[in-house]
């Protein structure tokens, strides 16, 4: 069944049925029995947004296994509803009462989808220590889509997502900070497309590019 499920993500990239999804707004961690709104953008190829699509989120308090085709446990697929924005989409959920949530969007194109780091839960009233940029942008590199087309060997335990390759591979080049904040923020390219980065975003996606790792920032709180 994995081999089969293999051939049919094959055959679609071969026939240009591939997309990107890019989470807008990403928490640094969730709050126990809050409800989170996600909002996403799905382009084919990376560059032309997608508007009339089904996309879903799928929440689980573990992983999902044999790459992808074996749920986690407890999981819960929430649809998502388009937003005024072509190509964007939103869904609502409740973050679940454990230390990380496993949360993948399946963008309704194909089977194209995009797994999240798992992310953190704290309890209301709870602190934690904010990630350093780094550790950020690692999160982020894979939120914002990235890994759909650059694969980086200096990824932790990425998520497992399907990759198409058609960017250079990211991993242990070291990039300068300012090089990859110019080709994030003004691509002028005809492949790279603009994700609309914040300027924090694109600072956290170079600092990990560039090999930072270590440190971390200040304590904040569940409230």
């Amino acid at each position: 069944m994995l081999k089969l499920a293999t051939a049919l993500i094959a055959g679609l990239v071969a026939m240009g049925g591939w997309a990107v999804v890019t989470v807008k707004d990403l928490p640094e961690y969730f709050v126990a029995g809050r409800q989170y709104t996600l909002e996403f953008q799905v382009r084919q190829h990376g560059r032309t947004l997608l508007s009339n699509l089904h996309p879903r989120l799928v929440v689980s308090t573990s992983a999902r296994r044999l790459g992808g085709l074996v749920g986690g446990k407890d999981e819960t697929t929430i649809p998502a509803v388009a937003k005024s924005a072509a190509g964007t989409y939103a869904v609502t959920f409740t973050a679940p009462a454990v230390e990380r949530v496993f949360l993948t969007i399946q963008s309704g194109f194909g089977n194209n989808e995009l797994r999240l780091y798992p992310q953190p839960v704290i309890t209301a009233g709870a602190s934690r220590a904010a990630m350093a940029p780094g550790e950020r942008g690692q999160v982020l590199f894979v939120a914002k889509g990235c890994t759909t087309c650059h694969a980086d060997a200096d990824l932790t335990n990425g998520p497992s997502n399907e990759l198409v390759t058609v960017g250079p591979e990211l991993g242990g080049r070291h990039l300068a900070r300012a090089y990859v904040i110019q080709k994030m923020k003004n691509p002028a390219s005809q492949v790279m497309p603009d994700l609309g980065l914040t300027d924090a975003e694109a600072a956290a996606i170079a600092a990990f590019l560039s090999g930072e790792r270590a440190g971390a920032g200040a304590a904040t709180t569940g409230r």
